[in-house]
């Protein structure tokens, strides 16, 4: 084994036989004989090879030495290439704009409906549901979501408890609304931030569906829409004097 490891010495540090010989005071021919086998070397020879080379006398003697021991490596490093975790990715059925009609009709009459998916990443479709804003109704002081932002609903029973000015999409059999909720003696409030549209009332009974909100996705930056936001926030701040007054 001795012969085979300073081999595997040499070839690692691009050592020739002459020049590993002339350093530990060998010539060329012993050197070629430990190497194959054919001659033993003295003690004081593998003393002077091992503290050299920094290696284990028994290690060197008895036991193959690795290329990565020979260059202090860490052996338990793996050089198979890392397989990548995947991302869970996940399709969420999506109402998209124009699509508010046909949706409404099928839900209202029980059938199925295929919908475009929506793919977000760690977001679960279970009892999920997209939906495409087509107006400004919830653009004002109190929250600002514009034309083409997405709402992801988780759908719920309207008997499931909902706190007061809770996000919520509500379908009946005349709209589908993006509106926060509200609770008045047993009947359902929903509210606009934009005072320009007024609040609906419905009974339970006539809610086919809710969703509650859980993720709003905006189509443009903020600070791309900063002159947008500011006019709707205006708008819905005179309106609301023009109410009041």
């Amino acid at each position: 084994m001795f012969g085979k490891n300073i081999k595997k010495i040499r070839s690692v540090h691009g050592l020739s036989q002459l020049q590993f010989a002339e350093m530990f005071d060998l010539k060329r021919a012993t050197l070629g004989a430990y190497e194959e086998g054919r001659s033993n070397p003295k003690m004081d020879t593998v003393i002077k090879i091992a503290n050299h080379f920094s290696i284990d006398i028994e290690d060197l003697l008895t036991k193959e030495l690795t290329v990565n021991r020979l260059l202090k490596f860490n052996e338990t490093i793996t050089t198979s290439p890392a397989v990548p975790k995947k991302v869970k990715t996940e399709g969420i059925p999506c109402v998209m704009e124009g699509m508010k009609s046909d949706y409404l009709l099928a839900l209202t009459n029980r059938k199925e409906i295929n919908l475009p998916q929506l793919t977000i990443p760690t977001v679960s479709p279970e009892n999920k549901t997209a939906f495409v804003l087509t107006d400004n109704s919830m653009a004002g002081i109190s929250g600002l979501f514009l034309p083409k932002d997405i709402i992801v609903g988780e759908k719920i029973t309207i008997q499931q408890p909902l706190a007061d000015g809770s996000l919520v999409v509500v379908a009946t059999k005349e709209y589908i609304l993006f509106r926060k909720i509200y609770f008045s003696n047993g009947r359902i409030i929903l509210k606009a931030n934009n005072s320009e549209f007024k609040d609906i009332e419905v009974s339970t009974e006539d809610v086919l569906l809710t969703w509650k909100v859980l993720h709003i996705f905006q189509h443009t930056l903020p600070q791309e829409n900063t002159l947008e936001q500011r006019v709707a926030i205006l708008e819905s701040a005179l309106a609301l004097l023009n109410k009041n007054n």
